[in-house]
């Protein structure tokens, strides 16, 4: 009962999340005229951008996914550390591992990003590049063992 019960929750937070992301989309691409930045460089040249008008709302869209993502797998793996304490140090040791790994790369890469665009960018990428990797190993290791 209870496993139903949250796996109706986990599909209507993904029903709206996907909504919101459809809506924001739409605004993005299909309303509004875009905005014109104008960019001067050294020599006096005034340079017009066009700027999408729902720009910032996509960009805090993507901020606020991070986020709750983040804070989501951290708030798991600091229960399951927590419940698996009680069983075997072992299981324990590797949460905090991952953990603590996830936290090192977060702060290196915020230590050499120039801007905080940057830095959600860089963590993006990078822990992309890192379940990419553990997904080529995992199927290379269980090709090699069968």
């Amino acid at each position: 009962m209870k496993a139903e019960l949250y796996s109706k929750i986990s599909r209507y937070v993904l029903y709206a999340f996907a909504a919101i992301i459809l809506v924001v989309f739409a605004l993005f691409f299909f309303v509004g005229e875009p905005l014109v930045l104008e960019q001067t460089s050294e020599a006096g040249e005034v340079t017009e951008l066009p700027y999408p008008k729902f720009m910032e709302l996509s960009l805090y869209l993507c901020y606020a996914m991070f986020i709750i993502t983040t804070l989501l797998v951290l708030g798991f793996e600091s229960v399951a550390a927590v419940k698996n304490m009680m069983h075997s140090t072992e299981g324990l040791m590797k949460k905090v591992i991952r953990i603590v790994v996830v936290a090192v790369l977060a702060i290196v890469l915020y230590l050499v990003s120039p801007t905080k665009l940057d830095f959600v960018l860089y963590l993006q990428y990078a822990l992309f590049g890192v379940a990419a990797l553990c997904m080529l190993g995992s199927f290379a290791i269980s090709k090699m063992r069968s």
